[in-house]
């Protein structure tokens, strides 16, 4: 069994998803998402709750830390995806519908990397459609409306007799609270895991969205993956975080490619620095355990005779949609041409005062750094400022001295216990990127740089051992290097959508955004229910029927599924 396999079954050993035959795994994993719409006009916004869990039990999946969101359509061809970090099996994120995208069917494909050594046909899948009122090049003819319609009916009423919906009341004038409880007297109902979305409807076509019911009962089971088998590819889970991997060669076909170390650097405010060896092909592999928002992502070899390699990233698992089925487009009827005209005008208006009701991204995570908290600091403002490196190593960071090997700038740290000084040096980073050659720092002037940290001594990353630590840190985080060549890459990553605290539009005074337009669609999100507590919302300048819709599963995995509407009417026609 190689490497790879073999790192598998232990990691797989860990989540005790190991068979007792140790030669099949089971892939006991699935993702089942619940939207706030299923069709959706230019410029709206679809926001998602992603629900990662055992197929067996439905219960969360302690395999996967990301999930993967994809929009695809009907040429077979992706339109964007998202990574999303998992928290306890769940995640969200939102994608916002540009004018560039055409009226059609779309499927939504959610998924892990684990899923990926299934079927296709067993990632989730849901039918979106997008219309362009901008390049509507098509119509929908009445027979699919119909159908739509009455497959819509079918799912009027969703309940559950564990678990209710309660409002303080079923019909509300223009921007009115909305008080909502969720009751339950099962415990393990009140501690489930909920999403909750309050949308209005109207008569344009929309796919009926599968229930986390309907999900439960499809009669999906685990299937095996067998290790033994080497014709079988396979995609590895990612079970600590974002899995990033690739393969150096050399260019002389001779020299050894195993025990090489390579380094990963996410520069920023919050910055991570890992450091692996090659297999004996030049394999390496990257779990980045955190979610680092920075795009910034700079790999390199960390050897002597780095010149001598070439490294490349592998691309992420590809997908093959070429068996994924999609309705027959259909033309759009005149009949919902009024609708249309609401639904457009009301994004537009909506998109026209975004910067008065946007969402608020969570304050990203602070992670300490690594070596935290050993390193000594300077803070260069309680000194004397310098403007250059070599003035300030020997007026202030009298820790730390140069040397020149060659055409490059190497920085060591002065161990008073040791004598003769070691020859090796030191790892040096700059807002968390590492700087194999300090040559850039050389011009850099001192006067942007807030601190200086330093580690005497020697100091392992992973397998690699430097003489001591140098990092010093930016006024604004943005140090950039111009170290280049064939065994460094800057490849692009697709990185976590940040997770956002959606808006919540307030009239607790009546004079509250009086002169603001309310065009709201969407009265309410949350991918993160409280059922202890009371929630409330307010109604919109929209009047009509709104879906209050509840998706989710118990701690124990048992699925619920709730649906109540509410009537909101217009107060200027009273």
């Amino acid at each position: 069994m190689d490497r790879i396999k073999q790192l598998i079954v232990l990691l797989v050993f860990i989540n005790t998803q190991f068979s007792s035959a140790q030669e099949n795994i089971s892939l006991d994993e699935t993702v089942f998402i619940h939207s706030n719409a299923t069709t959706f006009v230019s410029g709206e916004t679809m926001l998602y709750k992603v629900y990662c869990l055992k197929i067996s039990d439905k219960t969360p999946s302690n395999i996967s830390k990301v999930a993967y969101v994809e929009l695809v359509d009907n040429t077979k061809k992706s339109v964007f995806k998202t990574k999303v970090f998992l928290e306890n099996g769940n995640g969200q994120g939102d994608y916002f519908f540009p004018t560039t995208l055409k009226t059609g069917n779309y499927k939504l494909i959610g998924y892990t990397n684990w899923m990926l050594n299934r079927p296709i046909t067993e990632l989730f899948q849901m039918d979106i459609n997008i219309i362009n009122p901008y390049k509507v090049t098509e119509k929908v003819d009445a027979e699919n409306l119909l159908a739509n319609a009455s497959n819509q009916a079918t799912e009027n009423s969703l309940k559950n007799e564990n678990l209710v919906l309660k409002l303080n009341k079923t019909t509300f004038t223009n921007r009115e609270l909305v008080d909502l409880k969720v009751q339950s007297s099962n415990k393990n109902f009140q501690d489930g895991n909920y999403s909750l979305s309050v949308r209005k409807v109207d008569n344009i076509p929309a796919k009926n969205q599968i229930s986390a019911v309907k999900f439960a009962a499809s009669g999906s089971y685990p299937t095996a993956l067998n290790v033994q088998d080497q014709n079988t590819k396979i995609i590895l889970p990612e079970i600590r975080g974002e899995i990033i991997s690739g393969k150096i060669t050399a260019k002389n076909n001779s020299d050894k490619v195993g025990n090489i170390s390579v380094g990963l650097s996410i520069p920023g405010k919050s910055f991570a620095f890992k450091v692996v060896e090659t297999d004996d092909n030049g394999n390496f592999i990257f779990n980045i355990n955190e979610a680092f928002y920075s795009p910034n992502i700079i790999i390199q070899i960390i050897n002597e005779k780095a010149n001598n390699y070439d490294l490349v990233i592998d691309n992420a698992p590809e997908i093959d949609y070429a068996n994924v089925s999609f309705d027959k487009n259909t033309n759009l009827s005149y009949t919902i041409k009024e609708n249309l005209l609401e639904r457009s005008i009301s994004s537009q208006i909506e998109n026209a005062y975004f910067h008065k009701k946007a969402d608020n991204i969570e304050k990203a995570p602070s992670y300490d750094a690594f070596y935290y908290p050993i390193a000594k600091e300077y803070i260069l403002d309680d000194y004397t400022r310098f403007k250059t490196l070599k003035e300030t190593t020997t007026e202030v960071v009298v820790d730390v001295y140069h040397k020149q090997k060659d055409d490059k700038l190497y920085l060591h740290v002065n161990d008073p216990s040791i004598f003769p000084q070691l020859p090796d040096p030191a790892l040096v980073l700059v807002d968390g990127l590492y700087l194999e050659n300090q040559n850039d720092l050389l011009n850099y002037s001192m006067k942007s740089v807030y601190k200086i940290e330093v580690i005497i001594g020697r100091y392992y990353v992973g397998s690699k051992s430097f003489n001591g630590l140098i990092s010093f840190t930016t006024f604004d985080k943005d140090f950039k290097s111009t170290q280049s060549g064939s065994w460094i890459a800057k490849p692009t990553v697709l990185r976590p959508q940040p997770k956002k605290v959606y808006n919540k539009v307030k009239y607790e005074n009546t004079a509250d955004n009086a002169r603001i337009p309310d065009y709201r669609n969407q009265l309410f999100w949350t991918p993160e229910l409280d059922t202890k507590s009371a929630t409330s919302f307010y109604t919109s300048d929209l009047s009509g029927t709104f879906e209050v819709r509840l998706e989710g599963f118990t701690k124990d995995g048992i699925p619920v599924s709730l649906k109540e509407n509410i009537e909101v009417k217009n107060t200027t026609s009273n």
